[in-house]
């Protein structure tokens, strides 16, 4: 098929390819008959191929399964350094022939072009990285890639509906994900929870268990890497990392809770949300820029703090004081003798282990 639509070129990483020459507005996107490409995820392939070259086998087989403009699985074939076999899948025709055209362009020795139903794909070819990016919601591709999945293998998933996961359609999200969520201070990270904890349960249907290697948030997405293992008894222990928790609306503060609390979010993934021994290997590339560096380093910061996190407008406003200084916040609770560092799912917000009424005091609240 002919690319017949106007197209422009870019450069993201070190590839030029030709995306659909289109208005974009902010935000998540609208869905349309041509490839989609969205720039604001250019951090989250940064961090796809960073984590195809640091997890991934040499030589290991990996799939692009639902390529669009072939962005995603171009980068990988050209920017990782393990030699990989890469397969960009779409079926949409159009995308087909943009992602040809994209290749040609950007060549690599091991790169394989489809043009099938995604879940048709995985039910005859296994890979050691499945690559799930769609537009919107993964739920309606998540069981077909589970299901071929194998031990020692890898599955990362976006979401970019996440005004569904953050809570501002709490519906939608029951339908969707099967989940209970209301909007909070720390909606982003709820939203992370609640999709790790989806694909966890997801993955305990086929008696299989579900490691975090990196779960995030950044612009209007999310992002969930994880490494697959067997076994019934693995999935139980992979599902007792599931929980309820509830919002004290006068604090922020966020709790443990029962599935029957009329308030309850959940279940969704308790546990942590990186893997320290992967994170600490990653690096950003020269190129990448620093909005990537940046995201890998408040991942490190964060590794092992408590689940959720203080927005401090919203904090100091419940307290009925101004807002201070984040850097004053962070330096106030270290000098109490507990940690507290900023959170990448959220700018001016922090993650401590220090109790509520550490945090009052360090506000200054009368």
């Amino acid at each position: 098929m002919e690319i017949d639509y106007p197209t422009r070129q870019i450069r993201e990483g070190l590839v030029d390819f030709l995306v659909p020459d289109i208005p974009r507005r902010p935000g998540p996107g609208s869905r349309s008959m041509l490839p989609f490409y969205n720039p604001a995820m250019a951090v989250a392939r940064d961090v796809s191929v960073l984590l195809a070259e640091r997890t991934a086998p040499r030589g290991a087989a990996v799939l692009d399964g639902l390529a669009a403009a072939g962005a995603l699985g171009l980068r990988i074939a050209v920017e990782a350094s393990n030699d990989l076999d890469l397969t960009l899948n779409d079926r949409n025709p159009r995308a087909v022939a943009l992602i040809q055209e994209n290749a040609r362009r950007n060549p690599a020795p091991r790169i394989t072009i489809t043009h099938e139903d995604f879940s048709a794909h995985v039910a005859t070819h296994h890979y050691d990285l499945v690559e799930v990016d769609p537009f919107g919601s993964p739920v309606p591709f998540l069981d077909a890639a589970l299901r071929s999945a194998h031990r020692g293998s890898f599955l990362a998933v976006a979401a970019t509906d996440t005004a569904v996961l953050c809570g501002a359609k709490p519906e939608a999200c029951e339908r969707r994900y099967l989940a209970r969520v209301r909007t909070t201070d720390a909606y982003a990270e709820v939203a992370a929870r609640v999709l790790m904890g989806y694909i966890a349960r997801m993955a305990g249907r086929f008696d299989k268990a579900v490691e975090p290697i990196m779960v995030f948030g950044a612009e209007h997405f999310l992002r969930a890497c994880v490494r697959i293992s067997e076994g019934a008894a693995r999935g139980d222990r992979c599902l007792s990392n599931l929980g309820w928790i509830r919002v004290d609306s006068s604090t922020g503060v966020h709790s443990l809770a029962t599935e029957s609390a009329a308030d309850a979010i959940g279940p969704l993934w308790l546990g942590p949300l990186v893997s320290t021994d992967v994170l600490g290997r990653l690096e950003a590339k020269p190129y990448m820029g620093t909005a990537t560096a940046r995201l890998l380093d408040d991942l490190r910061g964060e590794a092992g703090f408590p689940p959720f996190y203080f927005e401090n407008n919203a904090t100091a406003g419940r307290l009925g004081v101004d807002p201070p200084r984040m850097t004053e916040v962070l330096a106030r609770i270290g000098a109490t003798g507990h940690r507290a560092v900023p959170t990448h799912f959220r700018r001016n917000a922090f993650k401590t282990d220090a109790p509520w009424d550490v945090v009052r005091q360090v506000y200054g609240a009368p």
